[in-house]
C-alpha cells in the first residue's frame, strides 16, 4: 500500500539536544540548506531543547528560526500529562538528563512528515541527503525503512581515515538480525522510517540507554520489514569527547545486544535467531 495517501511527501528532521549549541548551529544550518529540486516534496525540522544552559534558548530567540524549524517546550516534571507540549519560538525543559529515547520521541509525536529522519545535534547532514531519501521512497512506494552510509569526523570535522560506516545488503530481516546479533553488523543514524512504521512498534523504548536506536531497529526488522540500502553518505557523525557513542567499546556494544536480546527474547528464539556475538 503507498503509503504517502495521496498527500505530498513530506520528511521530518528530528533533533534532539543538550547543551551544545556552537554544534547545534551546524546541524541547523546543514538542514535548512538542503537541495530538494527537482523533487516536489516538503521537509521540516523539529528540535527538542533538553534543559540546556548554554545559551541555546537565546540563540532560537534572537535568530528568529526559519519557517520549518519548530521548538517544544516542557513543563520538566516528566509526567503524562506533559505529554501535550505547546509549541514555541525559545525552548524550555527543565530536566537534567533526559534520555536521548525519551526526546526523539517527544520530537516525532510533534512531527507532521509521513518519514521521519534522526539527526543528532551535533552530527551534520550533507546537501543532498533529504532529496536521496526521498528519492528512494518515492521509487519504493511500499517500503518503510531506509539506511544509508556515513561518515565519522572529528570534532573540527576534519575526516577521521579508516573510520567509514558501509551498509550491507541483506535478503531478509532475519539474515540482517542475525548478523546483528553476531555482531557483524548495526544501524545508527543513517536512517529514515516511516512514522506508521514507528507507531506500529512502539517508538523508542524509554528505559532503554544509549543504544535506543539499535533497539528501535531491531523492533522494525522483527516486525518483517527490511531495510532499503542507499549507497549514499547521509551525514558525517562527528566524535568528540562529549559524544555518547565515543566510548562505546566491544564490551559495552556486547552488553547492549544482550539487552535488546533479552527484551526481545521470546521473539528472536522463536524466529531462530541467536546471540552469538562473534569476536
Amino acid at each position: 500500500m503507498n503509503q504517502l495517501e495521496g498527500r505530498k511527501l513530506k520528511i521530518s528532521v528530528v533533533t534532539p539536544s543538550h547543551n551544545r549549541v556552537e554544534y547545534l548551529k551546524v546541524a541547523v544550518m546543514s538542514v535548512q540548506v538542503n537541495v530538494l529540486a527537482p523533487l516536489d516534496i516538503e521537509f521540516e525540522h523539529i528540535i527538542h531543547d533538553c534543559g540546556s544552559t548554554d545559551g541555546t534558548k537565546e540563540y532560537f530567540i534572537g535568530n528568529l528560526p526559519p519557517e520549518r524549524i519548530f521548538h517544544i517546550k516542557d513543563q520538566g516534571d516528566n509526567k503524562e500529562s506533559t505529554k501535550d507540549r505547546q509549541w514555541i519560538q525559545a525552548t524550555k525543559d527543565l530536566r537534567k538528563d533526559v534520555p536521548p529515547s525519551q526526546a526523539r520521541n517527544i520530537c516525532i509525536q510533534k512531527a507532521s512528515g509521513q518519514f521521519i529522519c534522526v539527526l543528532d545535534d551535533d552530527d551534520v547532514f550533507l546537501q543532498r541527503t533529504i532529496h536521496n531519501f526521498a528519492s528512494a521512497i518515492l521509487l519504493n512506494p511500499t517500503k518503510k525503512f531506509f539506511t544509508s552510509d556515513f561518515l565519522r569526523v572529528n570534532e573540527h570535522l576534519q575526516y577521521m581515515p579508516k573510520e567509514d560506516y558501509y551498509g550491507w545488503i541483506y535478503s531478509s530481516p532475519h539474515e540482517m538480525l542475525q548478523a546483528i546479533f553476531d555482531s557483524c553488523h548495526f544501524i545508527q543514524g543513517n536512517v529514515c522510517f516511516s512514522k506508521k512504521l514507528y507507531d506500529e512498534v512502539g517508538g523508542y523504548d524509554e528505559s532503554v540507554g544509549m543504544a535506543e536506536d539499535l533497539d528501535l531497529y531491531v523492533r522494525f526488522l522483527i516486525h518483517g520489514h527490511l531495510n532499503v540500502y542507499l549507497p549514499m553518505i547521509s551525514h558525517l557523525h562527528r566524535m568528540h569527547t562529549a559524544n555518547f557513542s565515543i566510548g562505546c567499546d566491544r564490551n559495552k556494544h556486547y552488553s547492549d545486544l544482550k539487552d535488546i536480546y533479552r527484551r526481545n527474547e521470546n521473539t528472536l528464539k522463536g524466529m531462530g535467531i541467536q546471540l552469538r556475538l562473534s569476536e
